[in-house]
């Protein structure tokens, strides 16, 4: 039996704007957005499906390996239960454009092993292709962070471990990417940062990516890729745009995130 949870998507609008009167898909390239428990469907226990706030149809649906859905917690998606688990991401190419920006509130238990996991991939069974891929080293401090648009040789894509702006212990955390698109678009620029609970943004990765074929950051599953990585934890919100957002939009998007996941 499948039951709905969350606001309707017709009531978000009017539920999902702060105070200011700002709302996330009121900003231009916006090409995926999967609210907090919002239009999110329950089958079991598990995450059935996950609507597309954006309007454009990239619903979340995992009908291929249904023992894999991630688990439903009261409008919190939980890959840690479940192993191997994923969803995968409808319609066609997410985003469209070489630049995006994209925005993750995740809670992670951060482990002092080696221990990776895939929010976002090509695929969620091919070799290669697109990633991004957060991770934590036996015996290191730091943290990994990994990016990739083409494949895994090819000239924009990076692995970087970062001793700042570390994700912390069971504690709700925006991740925040954003790349200006490479040589074609005259930005070459790509930064990772995060906000957790409580803090403020701080950048973690800081990498200069040439994407000279202009290639597309294109997705096609939340979780399981290629190389069995899956979140650890909770995925509570995901933003995606086909463009780069200026410092003054991220951070009313953050605001928006938070203001909505009780974080501070």
């Amino acid at each position: 039996m499948k039951l709905g949870f969350g606001l309707g998507i017709n009531q978000r609008a009017e539920n999902l704007e702060s105070m200011s009167g700002f709302s996330i898909d009121g900003l231009s390239g916006l090409v995926a957005w999967y609210p907090f428990n919002t239009g999110q469907t329950v089958d079991s226990g598990a995450l059935a499906e996950w609507i597309d706030a954006s309007g454009n149809g990239h619903k979340l649906t995992n009908t291929s390996e249904t023992n894999k859905r991630p688990t439903y917690e009261s409008g919190r998606i939980n890959f840690g239960n479940v192993t191997n688990s994923f969803m995968d991401i409808g319609g066609t190419v997410v985003p469209n454009t070489a630049p995006h920006t994209i925005f993750l509130c995740v809670e992670l238990s951060i482990t002092s092993s080696t221990v990776f996991s895939t929010f976002l991939a090509g695929s969620n069974t091919q070799n290669g292709g697109h990633g991004f891929t957060f991770g934590t080293l036996s015996g290191q401090t730091n943290q990994l962070w990994q990016w990739i648009i083409d494949g895994t040789t090819g000239d924009n894509d990076f692995t970087s471990v970062s001793g700042t702006g570390q994700l912390q212990n069971d504690t709700k955390t925006i991740i925040q990417l954003v790349y200006g698109g490479g040589t074609g678009a005259g930005d070459t620029s790509c930064v990772i940062s995060t906000d957790a609970n409580g803090g403020s943004l701080t950048q973690c990765v800081s990498s200069t990516e040439a994407n000279a074929d202009a290639d597309t950051y294109q997705l096609a599953a939340v979780g399981l890729n290629h190389s069995g990585f899956f979140p650890k934890g909770y995925i509570d919100e995901i933003v995606i745009f086909n463009r780069k957002l200026s410092v003054t939009e991220c951070s009313d998007v953050r605001a928006d995130i938070k203001a909505r996941n009780s974080m501070t």
